[in-house]
């Protein structure tokens, strides 16, 4: 057995944009379709029926200041900018529309949008392009991990996502496929709560549970969900129902504001996932190399016992400030994400001569500030900076059949 340790250090990624646009422009080229036309539009000014949260001064008990929390979030859509970019929106009235509704995984409800693909592993490539994808939730990117097979979000969570695409402003510069932002349900102007069975073939069992509401200035939407079956990865050859596939996987997400007055809001995302992969296996193969492991040297392909499991943490604090012409948000988050593959020891060693144990596991933290300000009705500046501290770790631990050092040969020849 030999083992094998890989730190890859830190990686620093910083980027400063600043953007002066014109209304006129933005609104010629922001005219493109939506997946659904009922569709609410984030810029729509805020009406009397919007639902409201009250809190009340401390220094003056009697004063109490009566808060819209559509106002902020109309405030947090304009700080971004789709200048130039294509643009396509699917709400959450869509998403409960399609078959299995919320209960379909994020890449399903993703692939909807045009010039989007999925390969064998369930990664999404945007026009062609692989690995050039940002996620966003309410405009904070989300840090890249490196999981694989498992979804780290979840469909429960969203109040709208948008796909962008094209020619991206230089705010979104850090990917050049797309940018998938996700606004997520806060509870305030729909207070509800729901527990939920979802199941069907390949053994598939998902409950799930949510709830969003508000106390006077909190608000909060919480969801998990658990699933469990049989077409975990996709089949290795051509069987509706591969052997060795079962997948367990967990999420959890919660979101949590507190409008602390008319113009400032903080807000805490948390949310955490956790996956459990067999390795599909292909049947009727047998070992080809001639080895042998302690007096065995045949294994049926359909006995192979490979599991992988991903999981993935993160959580985002975020201080929102709108005043007059200014529109400010800076968000700090952190996100842990770590892969475990555990081989079959004797199969592995019988197929490849080698049996390999592999963990991997990677840290970011990052700072993140937009703005906007409007200097007259005809120009808006934009500015903005955002800054990333990646550290990776890579292990391996390795077994191997043993030499005689006196031959150079395996001990068993």
């Amino acid at each position: 057995m030999f083992r094998a340790k890989n730190n890859t250090g830190t990686a620093l990624v910083a980027t400063l944009t600043l953007i002066a646009t014109c209304p006129a422009l933005t609104q010629a080229a922001d005219n493109t379709p939506a997946a659904d036309a009922g569709a609410p539009d984030a810029a729509a000014p805020a009406t009397a029926a919007d639902t409201t949260a009250s809190k009340t001064s401390a220094a003056d008990p009697t004063t109490e200041i009566i808060i819209s929390a559509q106002k902020l979030n109309e405030a947090r859509a304009g700080i971004e900018t789709q200048t130039g970019a294509s643009t396509y929106t699917i709400d959450s009235a869509a998403i409960q529309a399609m078959p299995g509704g919320e209960n379909t995984q994020l890449n399903q409800v993703i692939l909807q949008a045009p010039d989007v693909a999925q390969d064998s592993f369930g990664q999404l490539h945007v026009r062609g392009e692989h690995n050039g994808l940002q996620y966003r939730l309410n405009g904070i990117i989300l840090p890249e991990g490196i999981s694989v097979f498992s979804q780290t979000l979840d469909p429960h969570l969203i109040d709208s996502l948008s796909l962008v695409t094209g020619a991206l402003p230089a705010e979104f510069g850090l990917r050049t496929a797309g940018i998938i932002d996700l606004t997520t349900k806060s509870g305030i102007f729909d207070p509800f709560a729901s527990i939920s069975l979802y199941g069907g073939s390949h053994n598939e069992i998902y409950p799930s549970f949510f709830a969003g509401g508000s106390a006077g200035a909190l608000n909060y939407f919480v969801t998990g969900d658990f699933q469990r079956n049989d077409l975990g990865i996709e089949s290795p050859y051509n069987a509706i129902t591969p052997i060795h596939d079962e997948t367990k996987q967990y999420h959890g997400f919660g979101y949590f504001e507190d409008i602390l007055d008319e113009n400032d809001r903080l807000s805490w995302i948390l949310g955490t996932s956790h996956g459990e992969f067999e390795i599909p296996n292909t049947p009727g193969l047998t070992p080809t190399l001639g080895l042998d492991v302690n007096g065995q040297t045949n294994f049926p392909s359909a006995d192979l016992d490979e599991r992988q499991t991903e999981i993935t943490q993160y959580a985002i604090v975020s201080l929102q400030h709108e005043q007059g012409e200014l529109s400010l948000q800076t968000s700090l988050s952190a996100r842990y994400t770590s892969l475990t593959f555990f081989p079959d020891p004797l199969g592995d060693l019988l197929y490849d001569g080698i049996a390999q144990n592999a963990f991997k596991k990677d840290d970011a933290y990052s700072w993140q500030t937009d703005g906007s300000y409007h200097l007259n009705e005809a120009h808006m500046i934009r500015f903005g900076f955002y800054i990333q501290h990646d550290r990776a770790d890579s292990q391996t631990s390795s077994q191997v059949l043993q030499i005689d050092p006196a031959t150079g040969y395996r001990a068993d020849q």
